[in-house]
């Protein structure tokens, strides 16, 4: 009796789950396809194909699963840099490789979910401004992991010495510009992985002509 009790206990949680993602899925659909403010309930849950009913079993309104749902798309991109932070660069090769390696998995991850990333870049600042707050903190999140990254570097004298909360909001305006110019099609011509490179060797390298040694 107590093995058939846990069974349904853990099927019927998996089948909320379940339902809870399907009302996501739709929810990112509806939102890039009609933008945030032309959204109903009601379009959402006819999206999914459940009743209006279910939809307020999991959500309130709209607007908390527009924040579910923006949590779980940034969770993904952050989880980008996970193999960095497990194993950090010991020198200037292994920082550029890890680095270009993170951004590589960020970049697959938003083009997975090209319309709600495109959605969020053109929208989140304009929902509320308690979203907007939520976009602000997002960057701030990438502009520690980058503080992380550097000062290890910096300790490690593969970095030269620096302001690093400096440094690291300036990367993070340049990757939001850049991300702005790419997903609304202003980089004719260069690939992604042209463009990881490019950024990840502008911050590491700058402008000089002076590369370091390889191996370094």
């Amino acid at each position: 009796m107590e093995v058939s009790l846990s069974k349904r206990i853990t099927t019927n949680l998996a089948r909320k789950e379940r339902c809870k993602k399907t009302l996501l899925d739709a929810a990112g659909r509806v939102f890039a396809r009609k933008g945030y403010h032309d959204t109903l309930v009601s379009d959402i849950a006819a999206e999914a194909k459940v009743g209006q009913g279910t939809f307020y079993r999991y959500f309130r309104d709209k607007r908390e699963i527009i924040d579910a749902l923006f949590d779980e798309f940034t969770a993904g991109l952050l989880a980008g840099f996970s193999d960095m932070s497990a194993r950090l660069p010991t020198n200037q090769r292994e920082y550029r490789a890890a680095s270009i390696g993170a951004l590589k998995k960020v970049a697959a991850t938003a083009e997975q979910n090209r319309a709600l990333a495109l959605f969020f870049i053109r929208e989140a600042a304009g929902i509320d401004r308690e979203f907007e707050a939520k976009l602000h903190a997002l960057y701030g999140k990438f502009a520690a992991l980058a503080q992380v990254y550097l000062d290890h570097a910096i300790a490690g004298g593969f970095a030269r010495p620096c302001n690093s909360a400096v440094v690291s909001q300036a990367l993070i305006g340049i990757g939001v510009w850049m991300t702005n110019q790419w997903w609304n099609d202003r980089m004719s011509g260069v690939t992604v992985d042209g463009l990881i490179g490019e950024l990840v060797d502008l911050a590491m390298y700058g402008f000089g002509v002076d590369r370091p040694l390889p191996g370094a």
